[in-house]
Formats: C-alpha cells, sequence, structure tokens
C-alpha cells in the first residue's frame, strides 16, 4: 500500500476514526508498559486540528491507515522559538500497518509539506522513557535536542517528552 500513499486533509468526519487510531497505539503502547499516550486526546483537539487544516489521514477501503497533525508552533512544548518549523503531533499507524512502512511514508510527506512550507526544521516530541520510539525517530534521521515536562492534552497530568528535530533540505 505504501507506494501508492495518498495523504489527505482529514475532514470532521474522520475524527471517530482518527480516535480509535490514537486509543489503539495507546492500548499497544499501554500493554508494553510505555507511558505515552495513556490520557485520551479529546475530541475538541482533533476537531480544532481538522478546523484549522492541520490533520491528515491515509484513507483505504478498511478505514483509516494512518494520520498525523501539523502545526507551525509549539510554544507549549518546545517554548518560544523563532525557528520556521513544522510540528509533528499524533503519528498513529493502524494496527494492520504497524512494521510497514506507513509510519516513515508520513514522515517524508511531512518533511515535503514543511519545505514546501518553508520551514528549516521538522519537529516532534515522544515518551522519554519509550526507547522503541526513540529509536524510531533516530533511525529515521531526527536528532534528540533536549527533554521537557509538559501537560498531557486533556491537562490532567504532566509527563517528560524528548524533543526530536530533524532539518528540511531540498534533495
Amino acid at each position: 500500500m505504501e507506494s501508492e500513499v495518498a495523504v489527505l486533509r482529514g475532514e470532521f468526519a474522520d475524527v471517530q476514526e482518527a480516535q480509535a487510531l490514537v486509543a489503539e497505539a495507546r492500548q499497544w503502547l499501554a500493554d508494553r508498559s510505555i507511558d505515552q499516550w495513556q490520557d485520551p486526546v479529546p475530541d475538541k483537539v482533533i476537531e480544532a486540528d481538522v478546523h484549522h487544516g492541520r490533520l491528515f489521514v491515509v484513507r483505504e477501503a478498511g478505514g483509516l491507515a494512518g494520520m498525523l497533525s501539523i502545526a507551525h508552533s509549539d510554544e507549549e512544548t518546545w517554548g518560544p522559538d523563532m525557528a520556521r518549523a513544522l510540528y509533528v503531533h499524533r503519528l498513529a499507524v493502524a494496527k494492520r500497518h504497524r512494521g510497514a512502512q506507513l509510519g516513515r511514508t508520513l514522515l517524508r510527506w511531512a518533511r515535503t509539506y514543511a519545505l514546501e512550507h518553508e520551514c528549516e526544521w521538522l519537529r516532534l516530541d515522544c515518551a522519554t522513557d519509550n526507547p522503541g520510539l526513540r529509536r524510531y525517530y533516530e533511525n529515521a534521521g531526527f536528532t534528540h535536542v533536549r527533554d521537557e515536562v509538559v501537560p498531557s492534552p486533556d491537562g490532567r497530568r504532566s509527563f517528560r517528552v524528548s524533543l526530536y528535530q530533524c532539518a528540511v533540505e531540498r534533495s
């Protein structure tokens, strides 16, 4: 499937399926005692992503195969920063595509999107205590910048995240 991937702007009709992708990923992480995405993402967060044109999805006959949200700023996590950067959030791939290349395909798409929008950096974060995901991002060309403490999307608690970035360059 990855050779024919079309990344499309998400719609309000995608919110429940996007929530299902996040819930599936959250359960997979919890089953492995990884403290990332343990709190549900409120519908209003994903709805805001759709409203502001920040949700992007990969659709297939069986439903959403993958998703990510993007933003042109992220002061809550990265602090005030004048860098021209694109921030990736809520990158999730359906269980049926785990181990395939869809996650990397979405990251490549995000790099291209960042380049098209004249950004210098593609940035993201993950739980500090998720060594597998940290290796995944490092193997995808991201460099660890620093660790931070941030609130969960619903504001109920805080947790440590590792911040990563990669330069966006023309190939």
